[in-house]
């Protein structure tokens, strides 16, 4: 009978040592994480003259349907007494860390500059190869902006071929250095794509047109070789 009375009491501790441990196991399980939801208005690149006050476009914040934008974390390294293309990021972290981030892209440009702007390539331009050509068929915006120095920077001499055409994103975009001269020719002075860590061969028939905004080359890019015709115009 005792046997039966301590093997009846061990049962009993086995379930509940059972159960209790169950409890610990799903304790905290059923607490809802409600992720914030971050909201840029306005554009997400937004042009502004150098010069000029930087205007935030405004963002917003909800969790779980409340409004929260004062805890969004702003951070800018925007300079508008210096042409370039900066970035704004935003972001906001719920209690269990989870975070919602946007960003946006200021690019300030010297509107008296007679050469720097966005410009926007023709779709007419064209790539020719092994006796063929083919048309962009669609325009890319290419940055021009002031070193400070005489040269220019140019963010992609292959009029966004790869980069924005091909999809293959920046690091297939050919950064550029150039000299515009007086005569409105142009000299490329240096040339590199990163994704591949090759330059251009050559930059000829070149012409730029303060006047109309307009600029033409052609490029000669690796020894296939490959001759992109760049036409682009300043908006």
């Amino acid at each position: 009978m005792k046997s039966k009375l301590l093997y009846f009491v061990l049962s009993l501790l086995a379930v509940t040592a059972f159960w209790s441990c169950d409890d610990d196991s799903t304790a905290g399980m059923t607490r809802i994480t409600y992720y914030p939801e971050l909201t840029l208005e306005g554009a997400t690149t937004v042009f502004v003259d150098k010069g000029s006050a930087f205007v935030e476009p405004g963002y917003t914040a909800l969790l779980n349907g409340e409004d929260v934008t004062d805890q969004v974390q702003v951070s800018s390294n925007v300079n508008t007494s210096k042409s370039g293309v900066y970035s704004v990021s935003y972001s906001i972290v719920n209690e269990d860390g989870f975070a919602s981030n946007a960003s946006r892209r200021v690019i300030v440009l010297d509107a008296n500059d007679p050469v720097e702007g966005a410009y926007y390539v023709d779709p007419t331009s064209y790539r020719f190869y092994n006796g063929a050509a083919l048309a962009y068929g669609s325009s890319f915006m290419i940055l021009v902006i002031n070193r400070g120095d005489g040269t220019y920077s140019v963010d992609d001499l292959l009029g966004g071929w790869y980069c924005q055409r091909a999809g293959y994103g920046t690091d297939y975009a050919m950064q550029g250095v150039v000299v515009f001269e007086a005569d409105g020719t142009i000299t490329m002075l240096d040339s590199y794509v990163p994704g591949w860590g090759d330059s251009a061969t050559s930059l000829t028939e070149s012409s730029w047109d303060a006047a109309t905004g307009a600029i033409s080359y052609n490029l000669e890019y690796t020894d296939y070789p490959f001759n992109f015709y760049v036409t682009m115009y300043k908006n």
